[in-house]
């Protein structure tokens, strides 16, 4: 290449042809010059080249023997995992004979540590001759356990492994943790250090390419060529921490992220080929129990042991491990009979092997219309009844269906937000007292506002439950009562409903109620507090609250009596004011003497302890007639009245036209049903204290 260089480059002094060679000369100083140039900016590309080839194959061994460590480091934990659990099972059984598992988990942590040796693990050297030498008394004193058992002594079996062995082995697996957090601090940081490198490079490169277009045509090729192989090779890395973040490293199982990814594809499956699919969690029932007497050790050692259980399964089954102590477990192409044979054959085995933990499993099956439907929340709905309903066994959602609300993210948000705004309304219905034919007070009803999506109050309560909110809720139905207390009749009594389990909550305190209800202009002797049978677990705990209740003026009803099994055993160890017997079990005494019975056994303990009886869900003119009638010897029987037959609930003011009608309807109803002499026994069908009929009554006649 030849260029003129300026005048000033060399003086323009002397004759023409001096000049001429002055410029010549110049032209091939610039020439030398422009070579020289081109020569370093085609060398520093070379060289730049180089050094990144060179670069990121040393950074990909580097990275590919951090990965080999950690897998030689994993390999070791895995194998004293296996140890331990082994040791506990021998324990367990009280063996004294050293397993073959023991032996293979030994030789498998051994072949492991030889490999570190091989590699020379400089900067881990020392943790690694303290876990050799560790694992070496480990050995020793697992044998030394073994021989224990052997001689029957049990007792000095367990000192030996809580004393020496656990710490051990915890402080072994403290160091082999220590040992794989280094190497993957060791591997980011090499690839963090890589792809700043890279960084540098390629801004060099860019610069250097502007003052050699033609030349970096050849250093692209080169540059394109590296970059197609750092792209392969981080593929791969990039394929192996994929495959690394969709694992739990304590079971080896998918984890919470795998198990969605993978449900969804089976999910979209079984549509598209018209196949069954089950979906079952399963918890492990007071993990926290089994974590606090057996230490954290044990607990991992129960969880690995139920991870063992998934893998007996189909191969093309796959667990999860979802939660600290909740799985889930996908059987494709599976009908409902097989399903429930699997999955008992599975709580079986854990039963057996699970070092003395028990699991809950709810479970849905999936097909048709079905694989449509929030599958998820069907099978925790299955879970949350087989923990309700004593735990270590296994639900079917379709067993259920028909007496549970489905739980599902949108609806505990939407009591979320009911609960946060205070999204509902208060109704009043009329309880009225069949003797003086007036109102006894009226029941507050809460009414969850229609753009919530809940199909009414009790899944509102339901949902609270689940999401732990119940205290919450029942708070806010307080207020919003007290609140709407002025549409009642001035002096009105209030029976209002609220849950046991709020009750004997640790918020709840029976002084701060009472202030409430006199800040809201109400006396304490106003309020009925309404507690369902169903939901009482202990009621122990609900009798304390009522006595502290009731010293302070609160009376207290139980309601929905005779709806469940333990309504007659909460009557004789909690005093109640008032006894609502359910609508469900009117119903049913009207046909049924086994009802019969039961009702007589309400009615008989309320002559006990004085409470008054209260028939909910009148909507007939014959249910007036069989509750108006059903005493016992000596005592009223049932005595106060409540349904559609003399009031809807009505929010907002109290008709008191409304009121007036059905105070006249039930003084005539009660004139034309009056008795001589006495009244009927519609239990025992006799008149009280006589022993006959009295003829001018009909008697009640059950079918």
């Amino acid at each position: 290449m030849t260029t003129t260089a300026p005048s000033a480059f060399i003086p323009a002094a002397g004759t023409p042809a001096q000049r001429g060679s002055h410029a010549i000369a110049r032209a091939q100083i610039f020439n030398r010059l422009s070579i020289a140039v081109m020569f370093a900016v085609i060398i520093a590309i070379g060289s730049s080249g180089i050094f990144a080839i060179v670069k990121g194959q040393e950074s990909d061994g580097v990275v590919a023997q951090s990965f080999e460590r950690a897998n030689n480091a994993s390999e070791m934990r895995t194998a004293l995992d296996r140890e331990d659990v082994e040791l506990l099972s021998q324990m367990r059984l009280r063996k004294g004979v050293e397993s073959e598992r023991i032996v293979r988990a030994t030789e498998m942590f051994n072949a492991a540590n030889l490999a570190v040796q091989r590699d020379g693990w400089t900067s881990s050297e020392p943790l690694l001759k303290q876990l050799a030498s560790r694992q070496a008394a480990f050995v020793a004193d697992s044998r030394e356990v073994a021989g224990t058992l052997a001689t029957g002594d049990y007792a000095r079996a367990m000192r030996i492994h809580a004393e020496i062995v656990t710490p051990n082995v915890s402080a072994m697996r403290s160091a082999l943790d220590a040992i794989s957090a280094k190497l993957f601090r060791a591997s980011v940081a090499g690839a963090a250090e890589d792809a700043r490198i890279m960084w540098d490079l390629e801004r060099f490169i860019g610069m250097v390419t502007s003052l050699g277009v033609l030349l970096m045509a050849g250093f692209a090729v080169l540059l394109g060529r590296y970059k197609r192989s750092a792209d392969a090779s981080a593929a791969v890395t990039l394929a192996v921490l994929e495959q690394a973040a969709l694992t739990d490293s304590l079971t080896a199982l998918g984890n919470n992220r795998s198990f969605y990814d993978d449900f969804e594809r089976e999910l979209a499956r079984a549509k598209r080929h018209a196949h069954p699919l089950v979906l079952a969690l399963i918890d492990i029932d007071d993990f926290k129990a089994v974590n606090d007497k057996g230490g954290h050790s044990h607990g991992d050692a129960v969880l690995t042991r139920i991870a063992e259980g998934f893998r007996t399964m189909r191969q093309e089954d796959r667990g999860y491990r979802i939660g600290g102590d909740e799985f889930a477990l996908i059987l494709v192409e599976t009908g409902p009979e097989a399903a429930a044979l699997a999955l008992e054959r599975l709580q079986n085995e854990i039963r057996e092997f699970g070092l003395g933990a028990s699991v809950s499993i709810g479970y849905v099956n999936l097909s048709g219309e079905q694989l449509d439907a929030e599958s998820y929340e069907l099978a925790d709905t299955a879970l949350y009844e087989a923990k309700r309903l004593g735990r270590n066994q296994t639900v079917c959602f379709e067993s259920v269906s028909a007496t549970v609300n489905v739980f599902s993210p949108r609806k505990a948000e939407a009591v979320r937000t009911l609960i946060a705004q205070g999204l509902l309304s208060t109704a009043f219905q009329p309880i009225w007292d069949m003797q003086s034919t007036h109102p006894l007070g009226f029941e507050a009803l809460a009414r969850p506002l229609p753009e919530l999506g809940l199909s009414g109050p009790q899944e509102a309560f339901d949902v609270a439950e689940r999401i732990r909110q119940l205290p919450e809720l029942d708070t806010l139905c307080t207020r919003k009562t007290l609140e709407a207390a002025v549409n009642l009749p001035a002096g009105s009594v209030i029976f209002l409903n609220y849950s046991p389990a709020s009750l004997v909550h640790g918020a709840f305190d029976p002084n701060t109620f009472v202030a409430t209800v006199r800040a809201a202009g109400l006396l304490p002797q106003q309020i009925v507090m309404e507690l369902t049978e169903r939901r009482i677990d202990d009621p122990s705990a609900v009798a304390q609250r009522v006595a502290a209740l009731r010293a302070l003026g609160v009376r207290i009803a139980l309601d929905d009596t005779g709806s469940g099994h333990a309504g007659l055993e909460i009557l004789s160890k909690v005093r109640f004011d008032f006894v609502k017997i359910a609508r469900g079990l009117i119903v049913a005494a009207m046909a049924s003497s086994e009802a019969r019975g039961v009702l007589a056994g309400i009615i008989a303990i309320a002559r006990e302890t004085g409470s008054y009886l209260i028939a909910e869900g009148i909507e007939t003119g014959e249910m007036l007639d069989f509750v108006n009638k059903a005493h016992v010897p000596n005592f009223a029987g049932v005595r106060g009245i409540q349904g559609y037959l003399l009031g809807r609930p009505q929010t907002g003011h109290v008709d008191s036209r409304s009121l007036e009608l059905h105070h006249d309807f039930l003084a005539a109803r009660q004139l034309a049903e009056g008795r001589v002499g006495g009244s009927v026994d519609a239990i025992s069908g006799e008149e009280s204290g006589t022993g006959r009929w009295v003829p001018s009554v009909k008697p009640l006649v059950f079918r």
